[in-house]
């Protein structure tokens, strides 16, 4: 866990500096596992957030605005009653534990003054936020544990606080936990890695690994394995890093996967074992902008998650009654026959007589002599039958129109439903994802908005902008609502507009600015074409491309819809663009 005791003692010291002498004013609880506290300190104001989430247990300030419940759980009123207006004393940590005290003076009932405390334990699943009185008795728990939990440490109101139990670490900053540390390598039969996280106290996977790669160790090795010099480097590099924290401060970094660029780590020392690294200048930013990127991630995939739920079962829909609709129309569509087999009786009526089971009349419509065998019904009379196949024409004819009509339909919705399934697979942030939402709704796919939904109505988030290696600019439209903008009232007419070839995909717009486009740009611009498609993963896809005057909406057509003449055609290999901003 990033969160870890190392990150923990100077957080609180980060903490101490920001928000002691400060008030406490209002208090939100903002989740069922997270509070945020607004404090007023050195003229500034600040919001401390709380978690004890299983998943992301953390203490720091944060600059992010959450949605409040309109009635506060019981746990938000307690935090009021005790805490709001409390002067905050400081913030403690016990060595390199998870777990930070913050100390508050407030005035209780009678005007007297209370000393209070809240305790944030940061353990994983067993994080727990605790307020205590002055006497260190549990006023409440965020969460309780009772003695069918664990019988040694209850935390349930009345019941006196019990620290977490100690693990018996090595403190890191000691001369004598090196010297053990050392000695002990060649009794473990442990990777390096699990026995720094056995022995040293505060001590994150990350940071064990961290250490390994400065000490130029693979972690994954035994620790029994190393030799003499290795160990005595090890442990060096151990001085180095603690000492470096101690006396110069942390260096709060955040580290992201190079190809997604996806946050995946954080801590207070440069992290030298990941290439990709954003510096900050409070540990609370890093935290913060970690866990902003982090859970907005989440919580957007949730959300896309659950409208492509709803956007497949369109899918699924609209290809069960496109196949229907195709078989009616392969069964009827060879209704002119039918007529030509009532006109053939008609004109042959003659010649026939009730009781004959077929007749074989020559096609007088045919050039030369053909003859068609007709099926009767032997209990019908000739003109009846005549009459039969005059209504099977009528009904064969209404229903191949009717389907071709429908099948014609049904391909477009079916394609604007892929294309909304296209662009929820790109999406990348809420706002994103609130355009695709407000699309579902305006066209009748979704019955309602959420609240922020209803209020904003207009277009949430900006097409991708990139530069060609010619310094053209390159837009690209991220969702169909995009599309429609970006093409029909952003982009020039002599501007080049770029589609991929019979898929669903994103409009590409060249900024031409009255100059000639070169070919290397068009490539470039028709690889993003192809990459922003569902013809992504072929090698090789076909890109139209034609000047924006040549674009054309049709009247009723749905978001991101066009028609477009007068079109050339470029193979591309469909590539992500480099750079690109909001």
């Amino acid at each position: 866990m990033p969160f870890d005791g190392i990150l923990t003692h100077f957080m609180a010291q980060e903490l101490n500096t920001k928000l002691s002498g400060g008030r406490i004013g209002k208090i939100y609880q903002v989740s069922r596992d997270t509070v945020i506290l607004h404090v007023r300190a050195g003229g500034e104001n600040h919001r401390l957030l709380a978690s004890c989430n299983a998943s992301s247990p953390r203490i720091h300030l944060t600059e992010n605005q959450y949605e409040t419940p309109d009635n506060p759980p019981v746990f938000c009123m307690l935090l009021r009653k005790h805490l709001s207006g409390a002067i905050i004393r400081g913030f403690q940590t016990s060595g390199f534990e998870r777990v930070i005290t913050m100390e508050a003076e407030a005035t209780d009932e009678l005007g007297d003054l209370a000393h209070k405390k809240l305790v944030v334990e940061i353990m994983g699943k067993h994080s727990n936020i605790i307020l205590l009185n002055s006497e260190d008795r549990i006023i409440d728990a965020m969460r309780h544990v009772d003695s069918e939990v664990n019988r040694v440490r209850e935390l349930l109101p009345a019941r006196p606080y019990i620290a977490p139990p100690a693990q018996g670490k090595l403190d890191p900053s000691l001369e004598s936990t090196r010297t053990i540390l050392v000695e002990g390598l060649s009794e473990s039969g442990r990777s390096v890695e699990n026995y720094l996280l056995d022995k040293l106290q505060g001590f994150s996977p990350v940071l064990c690994r961290e250490l390994c790669a400065r000490a130029s160790l693979d972690e994954r090795r035994s620790a029994s394995g190393l030799t003499s010099e290795e160990a005595a480097r090890l442990a060096e590099t151990l001085r180095n890093m603690m000492d470096t924290l101690l006396n110069q401060g942390p260096v709060p970094v955040v580290v992201h996967d190079a190809a997604s660029g996806k946050p995946v780590d954080y801590h207070i020392t440069d992290l030298v074992q990941y290439p990709s690294r954003k510096h900050y200048d409070t540990i609370s930013q890093a935290v913060d902008a970690y866990y902003r990127s982090r859970l907005m991630k989440e919580a957007n995939a949730q959300k896309s998650h659950e409208l492509a739920k709803t956007v497949g079962k369109y899918i699924e829909k609209c290809e069960k009654r496109l196949s229907a609709n195709v078989q009616v129309y392969e069964e009827n569509m060879d209704y002119e026959r039918f007529r030509l087999f009532g006109e053939l009786i008609t004109s042959s009526i003659y010649a026939l007589k009730k009781g004959m089971n077929s007749a074989r009349l020559r096609n007088y419509y045919a050039e030369g002599e053909e003859y068609v065998e007709i099926p009767l019904d032997p209990q019908k009379s000739p003109q009846d039958n005549a009459q039969y196949y005059f209504r099977r024409y009528a009904k064969a004819k209404n229903a191949c129109n009717y389907a071709k009509n429908q099948i014609e339909s049904l391909k477009k919705e079916l394609s604007w439903l892929e294309s909304v399934m296209l662009a929820l697979e790109n999406t990348e942030d809420s706002s994103q994802l609130q355009d695709i939402r407000l699309e579902l709704y305006e066209q009748g796919y979704l019955k309602s908005l959420p609240r922020k939904g209803r209020r904003e109505t207009g277009l949430n988030s900006s097409p991708i902008r990139v530069v060609s290696s010619d310094g053209f600019e390159i837009f690209i439209g991220r969702n169909n609502k995009q599309n429609d903008r970006l093409t029909m009232k952003t982009a020039r007419h002599e501007d080049i507009w770029l589609h991929v070839k019979d898929f669903p995909g994103s409009h590409v717009i060249i900024r031409t600015e009255g100059r000639q486009v070169p070919d290397s740009t068009l490539e470039e611009a028709a690889g993003y074409a192809a990459w922003f498609s569902k013809a992504r993963s072929a090698p090789k896809v076909e890109v139209d491309y034609t000047p924006v005057r040549n674009v054309k909406k049709p009247s009723g057509a749905k978001p991101g819809m066009v028609i477009y003449v007068n079109y050339k055609t470029i193979v591309a290999t469909p590539k992500a663009p480099e750079t690109g901003e909001a």
